[in-house]
């Protein structure tokens, strides 16, 4: 089961579940931000950041560039169920933001 889990890039998994369900969920139901702390500062900064460290993991680690679209894919997902749906339009934005800190990342 273990192998399975690391084959599988489970750290990428929660943290993208986290980030793509939970906590558009909490911020869009639970509490009220303004819509430029909302768009702006969750998703335009500190999700893009989030983005360029698991591009950067993932190449670090070694791991296959597939695992950079399980961020972008599953915050389009679950914006699509909780969120407000014109926040999906980040989703390719994290996309490129992962593959180009892949892409400049150095392999160990």
């Amino acid at each position: 089961m273990g192998l399975f889990l690391k084959r599988i890039g489970w750290p990428y998994w929660v943290i993208s579940l986290i980030l793509g369900v939970i906590i558009p969920y909490i911020l869009e139901r639970m509490i009220s931000f303004g819509a430029m702390v909302h768009l702006g500062i969750i998703f335009g900064i500190l999700y893009t950041i989030c983005a360029g460290v698991m591009g950067w993991a993932v190449k670090r680690r070694g791991q296959s560039v597939w695992f950079i679209w399980i961020l972008p894919v599953i915050y389009a997902v679950g914006l699509y169920f909780v969120g407000p749906l014109h926040a999906t339009y980040f989703a390719p934005v994290y996309l490129c933001v992962a593959y180009l800190a892949y892409g400049l990342s150095a392999a160990n």
